[in-house]
């Protein structure tokens, strides 16, 4: 089953890398502009956070705006010499589908004049190249984050078997301290028959001394 796992993984990941982006129109402030989208094997949210996570690595923060999460005034060598604000968003497939996502950017030159290929070709090819070899970097964060999940998990599996010792140490005690309590009872118990015994005596003493 592992084996059968890791190669559906594996193919997930080779059709993802051999996936074209392509160009196609969206709707941003109620206007169509020209978009460069990708399909990936992977959720809306380890997208954007290895993307956020690349920007903040480079010196830039994102900002929200109509869905979309804005870099401004990005220099990438993989688009080329100028600097572009990046408009990102992910999208699950479909609902069923949460593990595959759509990737859309849109590029603009500032103070939103968008890119598209008539206006730019070049930009959008580059675009398009970035997408498609977008894939091994957003797998090298999505690891990350499963193995930060696992040591969260390790982590809190280590903390209930520490309170499960600690829990065995005080029941161990307790269970010391009921043995000790029983022999104190079985003592007690003994002592107070032969106390029983001591008063039925001087009981029976007593009315030997009444007068016939």
């Amino acid at each position: 089953m592992k084996k059968l796992a890791f190669l559906i993984c594996m193919l997930s990941l080779g059709s993802a890398a051999m996936a074209q982006s392509t160009v196609e129109n969206v709707s941003y402030l109620k206007i169509d502009r020209q978009a460069v989208v990708n399909e990936l094997p992977f959720s809306e949210k380890i997208i954007m956070g290895a993307i956020d996570e690349k920007m903040g690595q480079m010196g830039y923060k994102g900002k929200s705006s109509k869905g979309f999460t804005v870099y401004n005034g990005v220099r990438m060598a993989e688009l080329g010499t100028g600097d572009y604000d990046l408009y990102f968003m992910a999208d699950r497939k479909s609902r069923r589908n949460k593990d595959n996502s759509t990737l859309t950017l849109m590029l603009s030159t500032g103070n939103e004049i968008f890119v598209s290929e008539q206006s730019n070709a070049g930009l959008i090819s580059n675009a398009k190249k970035y997408l498609d070899s977008i894939t091994t970097m957003i797998a090298a964060y999505d690891l990350e984050q499963q193995i930060i999940d696992q040591q969260d998990a390790v982590s809190k599996a280590d903390k209930k078997y520490n309170n499960l010792i600690d829990e065995g140490q005080s029941l161990e005690k307790k269970r010391k301290n009921i043995e000790s309590d029983i022999e104190d009872n079985k003592k007690n118990q003994a002592q107070q028959q032969t106390e029983i015994e001591k008063q039925k005596l001087i009981l029976e003493t007593l009315k030997s001394k009444r007068k016939q």
